[in-house]
């Protein structure tokens, strides 16, 4: 697991280095295993889980014979072959294209592979510090392109978080937040349970039939409620921006895309919801009431543009 989900991937390492891996791990455990077969009552008292693991280093269990592990030999430990691991190209390839398509976009293309290279070598360059990586990465011309806007699908946490951030219905612990949580593993992601030790597959397999309805509902009722107090401040905004209180349908449409995001829809979606909003004329703000039918106008465009395709993107 080591090798092939936290460092290097499949295909750049041999059976033997696995094997000698191992043998440089050895003594290396827990130092307190007793907590494995007691009761909850008395399970550790510090404050990181219900158990909470301590490493520890058995001298006379560890394995000090001569080993050979990706075409190094030595008495290796663990920090050895963590030392040895580190110096390899497809550690650095690996790492620097994990961080590419959780940060940037989950396609690489021709573009991306230019990001990935340069952050490779800032990998090297730097003696190994993810931090300079990533600043790499986010000075990229890339990375403020529009071909990195919109260019990954948002993870349950992304999507769900941002609805209740923007809705502003849970500013402090309350009860009922934990049908939150609930929620994201409704579509795919509970949190602090991945289905492997391999985490989640993510960009487009976020969505399918099922997990897609639970986020279009999810979204949509958070962001239509005129009650909360982010929608109540996107609607006192909207008579803000509208001088005389008037907005006409394509505004209307323009604006609220652009509170919730800005959100950048394709030409159809646009259309879609300019027509939606032209059944209903221009939008009259001026003195309107909270939970009346202009306020009920705008929460409607917002539950609309929070179904779109676009709005699952980040």
């Amino acid at each position: 697991e080591l090798l092939e989900l936290f460092s290097m991937g499949i295909g750049n390492y041999s059976e033997d280095d696995i094997k000698e891996c191992a043998r440089a791990f050895t003594g290396w455990t827990l130092g307190n295993p007793e907590y494995m077969s007691v009761r909850a009552s008395k399970d550790s008292i510090w404050p990181y889980g219900r158990i909470a693991w301590h490493f520890k280093y058995m001298d006379e269990d560890h394995d000090d014979g001569l080993k050979t592990f990706l075409g190094e030999s030595g008495k290796f430990n663990g920090e050895d072959i963590i030392s040895i691991i580190v110096k390899q190209e497809s550690t650095a390839n690996f790492i620097a294209t994990r961080m590419f398509q959780f940060f940037g976009s989950d396609e690489v293309t021709d573009e991306g592979n230019g990001v990935i290279q340069s952050m490779v070598d800032t990998y090297f360059a730097s003696g190994y510090e993810i931090r300079d990586m990533l600043r790499t990465l986010f000075h990229s011309e890339f990375f403020k392109s529009d071909n990195a806007m919109f260019s990954r699908v948002k993870n349950p946490v992304e999507m769900v978080v941002g609805a209740i951030r923007m809705a502003g219905n849970y500013q402090a612990p309350s009860l009922g937040i934990e049908q939150v949580s609930n929620t994201m593993l409704y579509m795919g992601q509970g949190l602090l349970q991945p289905p492997t030790v391999e985490g989640w597959h993510e960009g487009v397999e976020w969505i399918d039939s099922g997990s897609l309805v639970e986020r279009v509902n999810f979204a949509a009722k958070e962001l239509s409620n005129v009650n909360s107090p982010g929608v109540r401040a996107i609607i006192d905004r909207l008579e803000v921006i509208s001088g005389e209180g008037i907005l006409t349908p394509s505004a209307l449409t323009d604006k609220c895309l652009d509170l919730l995001g800005p959100i950048k829809v394709s030409d159809d979606t646009r259309k879609i919801l300019i027509e939606y909003a032209e059944h209903h004329g221009d939008l009259n703000l001026h003195g309107h009431q909270q939970g009346d039918e202009a306020e009920q106008q705008v929460g409607n465009m917002l539950r609309l543009v929070a179904s779109t395709k676009e709005y699952q993107l980040a």
